[in-house]
């Protein structure tokens, strides 16, 4: 597959899991789920979607067991959704990115101070 068509399949599921997220889902522990980043394995065979969770009440480790649970619901209605040939197996991880952004912008803020 060409690089293309690699991050086209990316964008896809990411865009489509936002929408089965946002519209499909009754579970009000999905509400302030928002997918953040999808990476596929070489063979397009496997799915890594990345999560925030934002704002929720529940904590991440539930919501994380929540999307798990349901990942056969959201494969059907990729497969519903997608015109690929094989949809992928989806593995759902919590995105640290913006907790790892706000711990570098506080050491940075630390040190400028201590000068």
């Amino acid at each position: 597959m060409s690089k293309f068509g690699f991050q086209k399949h990316r964008e896809e599921i990411k865009r489509s899991l936002s929408e089965i997220l946002q519209f499909d889902t009754s579970d009000p522990r999905l509400e302030f789920v928002t997918v953040m980043d999808v990476r596929l394995s070489k063979d397009v065979r496997y799915a890594t979607v990345y999560v925030s969770v934002a704002g929720s009440s529940h904590p991440q480790d539930e919501i994380l067991e929540v999307l798990k649970d349901h990942k056969g619901f959201f494969r059907t209605e990729l497969a519903h959704r997608l015109q690929i040939r094989h949809t992928p197996e989806l593995r759902f991880e919590i995105d640290d990115l913006a907790d790892r952004a706000q711990r570098i912008e506080n050491i940075l803020r630390e040190d400028s101070q201590k000068t």
